[in-house]
């Protein structure tokens, strides 16, 4: 009966001994601000989810380049802004179907460069937004749900006028 209690006494003694040493590694592990990396491998993606990811890095891609070309030929901002505000619906829309994964689609584009004179940028948005359709096209006869098949396939729709319009 008495070795009982004694061990008794050592575990609570350990468990109280150790508590600031478990405290303090705790708050170490807490104060890191880098995300932590589930361990394994990462969990196959829907089809789906990797045409919308796609689809919104486009989006951001197009967004960029229109941001690019305005900052370098403010006289072009009159006829890029309404086809801003399209693609900034094109993302409201991909991104209605919730988050993505692994931080897919919450950030900006890189800036890319932008050609030497206004009628060439011009040239290099419009080429852009017709491949930009030409991937939405295909994305859209690729997806397995109808109401991401019917998006793409609008947003396709739209950056296809986008590119007529500019040219």
């Amino acid at each position: 009966m008495t070795q009982r209690v004694d061990e008794g006494r050592r575990r609570l003694l350990a468990l109280v001994a150790g508590a600031p040493v478990l405290a303090a590694a705790l708050a170490a592990c807490g104060a890191d601000p880098r995300p932590k990396a589930a361990p394994g491998p990462r969990a196959p993606l829907d089809a789906d989810v990797k045409l919308r990811w796609r689809a919104v890095h486009s989006e951001q891609t197009l967004l960029a380049l229109h941001a690019a070309t305005v900052a370098a030929y403010p006289d072009l901002a009159a006829r890029l802004q309404p086809l801003t505000a399209h693609h900034d619906e094109h993302l409201a829309a991909l991104r209605a179907d919730g988050p993505l994964p692994y931080g897919g689609g919450d950030g900006t584009a890189a800036a890319p460069e932008v050609a030497a004179d206004p009628a060439a940028a011009l040239a290099a948005v419009a080429d852009a937004e017709r491949a930009a359709a030409d991937a939405c096209v295909v994305a859209a006869l690729a997806a397995a749900g109808p109401r991401l098949a019917a998006v793409l396939a609008s947003i396709a729709a739209s950056e296809a006028g986008h590119g007529v319009v500019l040219a």
